[in-house]
């Protein structure tokens, strides 16, 4: 027979577009499907396959919106005397909990990247400007899971919807967390990147399409591929805005090519930018002599 334990948060959506007890499903379904993958996600990280994590939906109220989800983690049949488990309470408190809780720190992170350090196996320094965290291994592990981190971030997206104001969470009747619609961007999780290449290579390019305006991309393009590229070059930039150089098909731009690749989800992100351009060589002037080796 299993061992189950279980706790039950009540979460609360408020605001003028709620004021009839009634949720457009579109808002509602990604944040009930998000406190699913919460706690599955934590488990998982957590517990692996030692335990598996159900949340069951069990009632709402009208005048603001509420749901009453019940999380049941049942325990596996084979684990033994050594086998240390982060229960379902651990989690919510790991997760809810109070001042070093993951809800807590991501909101007042704002986006930010904290400073951690580490004290011993099971327990890292976290610092935030000025204060400093003590935090345990399985807080770290989860600050830095992306499934983690995108399940809350879906949690509190409905705040983001024009009328809906605020979150709570809520474990009989006491209120565990918060967030406005002015700290909701705090949750937004950060693109992942990898650095996998950061290198400089001097590269000829014909121009299909350039840009007078500082956040445009020129359209470069080597004979076979066509890139679109940051123009760094601000000495050029600036002669171009100023048509002190005139371009004609045909024309060539030798260029210093930055090229960075990072590693993200779903791939390899690649970005271009000419830090110099070590000359332009217009259409018009072909090398139809070679002056060096004429004989007279």
């Amino acid at each position: 027979m299993k061992n189950e334990t279980q706790v039950q948060l009540d979460i609360l959506y408020d605001g003028p577009a709620l004021r009839d007890g009634s949720m457009n499903v579109r808002d509602l379904a990604p944040s009930m499907l998000g406190i699913g993958a919460l706690f599955e996600s934590a488990n998982q990280v957590l517990n692996g396959e030692r335990a598996s994590v159900n949340v069951n939906v069990r009632a709402t109220s009208s005048g603001s919106f509420h749901i009453l989800y019940e999380v049941i983690q049942s325990q596996g049949a084979t684990l033994t005397l050594q086998d240390v488990l982060t229960t379902a309470v651990s989690m919510k408190e790991l997760i809810f909990g109070g001042a070093i809780a993951l809800f807590t720190i991501v909101k007042l992170l704002r986006g930010k990247s904290p400073k951690i350090e580490k004290i011993n196996d099971n327990l890292f320094r976290l610092t935030i400007g000025k204060e400093t965290y003590e935090v345990p291994l399985e807080w770290v592990r989860l600050y830095q899971d992306i499934n983690t981190r995108r399940a809350l971030s879906d949690v509190v997206r409905p705040v983001k919807t024009a009328g809906i104001e605020r979150f709570e969470i809520r474990e009989k009747r006491h209120l565990l967390q918060y967030v406005t619609k002015q700290e909701v961007e705090a949750f937004d999780v950060p693109e992942v990147k990898e650095h996998l290449l950061d290198e400089v290579n001097r590269r000829a390019f014909s121009v299909v399409s350039l840009s007078f305006k500082e956040d445009y991309k020129w359209r470069l393009t080597d004979g076979q591929a066509v890139y679109s590229v940051s123009m760094k070059d601000e000495a050029f930039q600036k002669r171009v805005d100023k048509n002190e150089i005139a371009f004609a098909k045909g024309d060539v731009l030798l260029c210093d090519l930055h090229t960075i690749q990072w590693q993200v989800e779903d791939g390899v992100k690649t970005e271009y930018e000419v830090i110099k351009v070590v000359s332009h060589m217009p259409a018009r002037q072909l090398r139809l002599i070679d002056w060096e080796n004429q004989v007279e």
